[in-house]
């Protein structure tokens, strides 16, 4: 999450950056270009942030529909619980993980860098210090740090001749009644947290150019230019400190040029109108949305024939965020947190079968929790897995610790042929008898069975099926398992390995899911 907020900053900076080098940074309107470079900074950090809720009311009918729970002919469970021989896991890389932790050890050693040299510029002006008068501080030829301006300090060489002192005093207090410090301080705190984004440092540089440009004119215009020109080659050096305004440092090029430029005419000001498109392209592409739809519960006479209705779940836009709440609902939600734990089967070494396209089961699975995990996301639904790699997890490893809500553990069949000789190859939901809350995983399966059966293009058993699986057996939480489809027939293997219908079941399954958490469990 962090790091797909600090890509969508990232974004942000490299248009409102591309708008200013190309429009803005040759215009002299200094104070305007400093307003801009600082307000689209914090903007690029606050668009991405912001969340619009789009709210819209939806009738449903009073009347629920009462769910019979019946079984289907025992005739076989084809997923067998899998035998730990002892063997030790392996550990897959957790690269999100280490992405993060790699990103804030640099933030940090960044941001100690930053002090550390703050820190040091406080310590050899203390060093080098051979007078101070008002603010300014005059220091010896061979101090490494010298005519510049440190936070609401001047630092001046005590060797220049007088003329030239005032010179580089006026400049210098520019930067500290304009309170430029605060800029550079803004500036290399940004620089620290988008480290990776090459623009941030072009950011950084225009903002200290901006600053000597304001600093140049206001200085200019009690001096000769040839003579203030003549001045800032003879004082150039390197730029070396960051926490510092330099009162010259190389390159001069874009200096000298502005300070003989003659200023732009007031009418070139309607270029800064370029900035409103460009803030409209960065709010449409980086702000956050959700849909919030609200169900008005009516009975059913008093339905308007116009009245938007509860969406088909066909009908969503699965690629898009989506949070479905139910406000006013009696029920779970308002009691306890509402959890929904669900475990990929297999992975590891625990071997699954194949499909017929040559993919393991075990990645099958792995990728359905991952979008029925996205699509409860939209729902603002709290789902945890059990795994979110390929790696081996025990069977009473996978099961809840803390209490939850309900348990669904997604596997695909593998066509094994039931009691009638032919193997059913759509979704089927499982339940164990031998569970001590068999009633309440019972109303669970029956409530996700009857969304699930609104599907179309693959099968779906219409009735429960027991098996005596240890994670149905041993849970404490209401459990099922959910077969998906069957990996060894084409027709199904086609239908599941289209992302869009397994976001379809998965919505299903979390309609099922809702249903029974209101009811409270």
């Amino acid at each position: 999450m962090i790091l797909m907020y600090l890509l969508k900053v990232s974004a942000c900076t490299a248009l409102f950056f591309a708008l200013y080098h190309f429009l803005l940074a040759r215009l002299t309107f200094f104070n305007l270009n400093r307003a801009y470079l600082l307000l689209m900074l914090v903007f690029s950090f606050f668009i991405p942030a912001l969340t619009i809720e789009n709210a819209r009311e939806i009738i449903v009918p009073a009347d629920k529909e009462v769910n019979q729970v019946t079984y289907a002919k025992n005739d076989g469970f084809v997923e067998q619980d899998f035998i730990d021989n002892g063997a030790k896991p392996v550990q897959n890389l957790n690269w999100e993980l280490i992405l993060i932790c790699a990103y804030l050890t640099i933030l940090i050693l960044l941001s100690f860098r930053m002090v550390f040299m703050m820190i040091r510029i406080k310590h050899q002006l203390r060093k080098n210090k051979l007078a101070e008068e008002d603010s300014v501080i005059l220091v010896g030829k061979n101090s490494a740090i010298k005519n510049c301006s440190f936070l609401n300090r001047i630092v001046v060489d005590i060797s220049l001749p007088a003329c030239e002192r005032e010179l580089v005093i006026r400049h210098e207090s520019v930067h500290v009644k304009q309170l430029h410090a605060l800029d550079k301080l803004l500036a290399n705190l940004v620089t620290a947290i988008l480290w990776f984004n090459p623009v941030i440092y072009f950011w950084r540089n225009a903002i200290d150019h901006n600053h000597e440009f304001l600093a140049d004119r206001e200085t200019s215009r009690v001096a000769d230019k040839n003579v203030y020109a003549s001045l800032l080659l003879n004082l150039a050096m390197p730029a070396k400190q960051l926490a510092t305004h330099s009162f010259s440092k190389l390159p001069l090029k874009n200096r000298i040029m502005m300070l003989y430029k003659e200023p732009n005419a007031k009418l070139k000001k309607l270029a800064y109108l370029a900035i409103v498109p460009v803030l409209l392209i960065c709010c449409m592409a980086f702000i956050n949305r959700k849909e919030i739809i609200v169900e008005k519960t009516l009975a059913g006479a008093e339905i308007p024939s116009d009245a938007p209705r509860k969406p088909n779940v066909y009908a969503m836009n699965y690629l898009k965020d989506n949070l479905i709440i139910k406000r006013n609902t009696p029920g779970a939600f308002k009691e306890v947190e509402v959890v929904l734990v669900v475990d990929a089967g297999h992975g590891g070494k625990d071997v699954s079968p194949t499909a017929l396209d040559g993919q393991k089961e075990k990645d099958l699975n792995l990728r359905a929790v991952k979008i029925l995990k996205e699509e409860a996301a939209r729902r603002g639904i709290k789902v945890l897995l059990t795994r979110e790699k390929d790696e081996y997890l025990a069977l009473h490893d996978r099961l809840p610790k803390q209490p939850v809500t309900a348990f669904i553990s997604i596997h695909h069949s593998t066509g094994i042929k039931t009691g009638e000789g032919v193997p059913f190859n759509g979704v089927e939901v499982y339940v164990s008898k031998l569970n001590k809350n068999i009633k309440l995983a019972e109303e669970f399966g029956t409530g996700i069975l009857g969304k699930l059966n609104k599907l179309e293009g693959l099968p779906v058993r219409g009735a429960l099926k027991e098996a005596n699986l240890y994670l149905l057996r041993e849970s404490k939480a209401p459990a099922v398992v959910i077969e998906m489809g069957n990996i060894a027939d084409q027709k199904s293997l086609e239908y599941i390995s289209q992302e869009k219908n397994i976001r379809r079941m998965s919505n299903l399954i979390l309609d099922g899911f809702v249903e029974f958490s209101n009811r409270g469990c």
